[in-house]
């Protein structure tokens, strides 16, 4: 299957909205105005370059009077000042970088999560963020697999199994089974919905948590869940039945820290934690209590407290990075030649809506005094489509 391939979906899935195919764009001559040409787009960071390059591709095809730039994630401050849109990247957006940017319109996050994104700053400020929803651009899906990858790398003991290829030792070690196992997934969002879709064939129950009451009769993917609750009433119910607890929920106020000491002392000794989500709904003291004192078996992480991992140098000593039971990827979840190839031909619509003088297809917030483009502003105003 080649890169930007639709992939088929599952039967359980069928009733969901498919992996959004590349859309077709105006060209650039028409309903833009000319005064437009060299509206700047900045995407901050360089780690993730793919995301950059593919964006740049489709607007040069497109749009090609916009210009697409990169920064370094230390060098966004200063470079959103002379921008029109802004692509942060495991970067946080402070109301003092916004504030330096007189020119900037729109942020726009390359996914879900805007929680480093200061919102109530840019909304003062007539900046409209925004961001790209996770289901049925392939992104959902990819974190997904990503999570069953780290659960599968925990409980077959993938580090053991390196450190025994270099001993030249053969059959350890002994791994434990999806198949039989209890796993409580935290959050019901559309990666959650994905998850349980593609956990349940291995034989496992699946248990979820979330913050919001659910609705009887369930329905979807959720009417197969073997147990549900919320959080944090029945934490210590459902904890206590899990080999394995999947973080897929949003980081805000009420989930920072949420996996801590209680919550950990509710759970199974030798329970294996897998955190994809966010990097703060893990209380880092009580995690590393736990990988010493065996209450935690295994750990998969993809989010940090810090990104990139070890820029906080407070952080450091602490064993977690370094345990052996510790499984770490680079925050990749979502990143797959499937949810980049359809999350770029999605920004590069945004941009055009933009340059149309209307508001992007997500909106966060609703700055009163929207910085749309001055020659758009009264298309916007007259409500023409």
């Amino acid at each position: 299957m080649g890169p930007g391939s639709r992939l088929p979906l599952s039967p359980q899935r069928a009733r969901q909205p498919p992996i959004l195919a590349p859309r077709a764009f105006q060209t650039a001559n028409s309903s833009i105005p000319a005064q437009l040409d060299g509206l700047r787009v900045l995407f901050c960071t360089q780690d993730m370059d793919s995301a950059f390059q593919r964006t740049r591709a489709v607007l040069a095809s497109t749009l090609p009077g916009v210009e697409v730039r990169q920064c370094h994630r230390l060098e966004a401050g200063a470079a959103m000042q002379h921008v029109d849109v802004v692509v942060p990247i495991a970067v946080p957006i402070t109301a003092g970088m916004l504030g330096a940017s007189p020119r900037l319109k729109l942020v726009i996050q390359f996914g879900v999560g805007v929680d480093a994104i200061d919102i109530p700053a840019a909304t003062r400020l007539g900046i409209t963020v925004a961001n790209i929803p996770s289901l049925g651009t392939g992104n959902a899906l990819s974190v997904a697999e990503h999570a069953i990858f780290l659960t599968l790398a925990s409980l077959r003991h993938h580090g053991a199994m390196r450190r025994a290829l270099e001993a030249q030792r053969l059959g350890v070690p002994e791994g434990l089974t999806l198949w039989g196992s209890t796993v409580l997934v935290v959050g019901y969002g559309n990666i959650a919905q994905e998850l349980v879709t593609r956990l349940q064939p291995f034989g496992c129950r699946v248990l979820c948590l979330r913050r919001s009451a659910w609705p009887e009769p369930r329905t979807g993917a959720a009417a197969d869940l073997e147990d549900v609750g919320t959080f944090p009433d029945d934490i210590p119910r459902l904890a206590a039945q899990a080999d394995v607890v999947i973080l897929t929920c949003a980081l805000n106020p009420s989930s920072v820290g949420l996996v801590g000491a209680s919550f950990l002392a509710a759970c199974k000794p030798g329970v294996h934690i897998i955190n994809i989500a966010r990097g703060g709904l893990l209380d880092r003291a009580a995690v590393a209590a736990g990988l010493r004192d065996g209450t935690i078996g295994g750990m998969g992480l993809d989010v940090y407290w810090d990104e990139p991992l070890g820029s906080h140098p407070s952080h450091e000593g602490d064993g977690i990075a370094d345990h052996p039971s510790v499984y770490l990827t680079p925050h990749v979840g979502g990143i797959t030649s499937v949810s980049y190839n359809n999350m770029a031909e999605i920004l590069a619509g945004e941009v055009q809506r933009l340059l149309q003088g209307k508001l992007p297809s997500h909106p966060l917030n609703q700055p009163v005094n929207a910085r749309l483009p001055l020659a758009c502003r009264a298309h916007a105003m007259a409500g023409v489509e």
